[in-house]
């Protein structure tokens, strides 16, 4: 191996460990319980839009490895601690290999409260992490981070907001425009998305951190409803430079709610040809549990280390590690 990669191999290393250092800093300082939960399940949340990774072991199975420690950590709240996190590897297969890679690592945590609280706890996240690995700290990620509903961004962008539409008014809207590839295949979810990479992704880039509130219910199976709107999920993205860095919305813990709606996820995989998964009662058992509102937060650790050094792909930030 040259000594320039040596080199690189070393200096990632230590920033990674910087990095990991500093969110657990970050939780022990505000008194979070770090847990542990199992990477392989029996089962996995039927998310029409995210595959797990299928294995066998001894011929048995099939097994999946965790697409995040969600269900994991909220049967871990049934035992009373309500602020917990986790730092874990996670797989997920899926496309885009500059910007993912199927076995990332991320920090995912539980507090009580909504995704409002939880808004403001992710932009402190990302923060003290800045301040720990960048000296100085690039001012365009000083807080506050700016929060755009997406409706508002949809109105300003395409002229129109999809979220009182049906189908057939969201296609139409985007045929009246001219919008491109889009065809009578497609169902809303399908329209939803290739707007959103098409138009709203390069609506809100910017090297600025900024959060986009207020999503689909149709693609937020454990999301609460808003009450004011229920097409729409107390949800919010994390956004540097067009990279999504982190999910987060106020947990749904009605578990008949729950089921249905996992029932229909697993429909929605059926009719896209892909596989289905049995429905984990133990979780359902567990949401049961949480009598006080609650919201969880994902951050990819790999892309929040791309954005702060500014690096163009996520194999400069996971040095001696598989590609795929």
């Amino acid at each position: 191996m040259a000594t320039s990669d040596m080199q690189r191999i070393r200096e990632m290393m230590t920033r990674r460990h910087e990095l990991l250092r500093a969110t657990r800093d970050f939780f022990y300082d505000r008194g979070y319980l770090e847990v542990e939960t199992a990477n392989l399940m029996a089962t996995a949340p039927p998310d029409p839009h995210i595959d797990p990774l299928e294995v066998r072991i001894s011929g048995k199975g099939p097994f999946f490895l965790h697409t995040s420690p969600e269900m994991g950590m909220k049967k871990l709240l049934r035992s009373g601690h309500r602020r917990i996190f986790e730092v874990c590897k996670v797989w997920r297969v899926e496309d885009h290999q500059e910007v993912h890679n199927t076995e990332f690592t991320m920090v995912e945590w539980y507090r009580e409260g909504t995704y409002r609280e939880a808004v403001k706890e992710t932009e402190d996240l990302v923060a003290f992490i800045a301040r720990r690995l960048l000296h100085p700290v690039p001012e365009h990620l000083l807080p506050p981070y700016p929060v755009h509903e997406l409706d508002g961004v949809f109105r300003k962008t395409m002229g129109f907001d999809p979220f009182p539409l049906d189908r057939d008014a969201f296609f139409g809207a985007l045929r009246e425009r001219g919008f491109p590839g889009i065809d009578d295949r497609d169902d809303w979810n399908s329209l939803f998305f290739k707007a959103l990479i098409q138009r709203i992704d390069d609506a809100i880039r910017s090297p600025r951190p900024c959060f986009v509130a207020g999503w689909p219910f149709s693609i937020s199976t454990m999301a609460k409803k808003r009450d004011d709107n229920p097409a729409v999920v107390e949800r919010f993205e994390l956004y540097i430079d067009g990279l999504e860095i982190a999910n987060g919305y106020t947990e749904l813990t009605d578990p008949g709610e729950q089921r249905e709606r996992f029932l229909e996820d697993n429909t929605k995989r059926a009719g896209m040809g892909k596989r289905t998964f049995p429905i984990d009662n133990d979780f359902l058992d567990a949401i049961e549990t949480i009598d006080t509102p609650s919201a969880g937060v994902s951050v990819g650790l790999d892309r929040l280390l791309m954005a702060l050094l500014e690096k163009k792909t996520i194999g400069e930030v996971i040095p001696d590690r598989l590609l795929v």
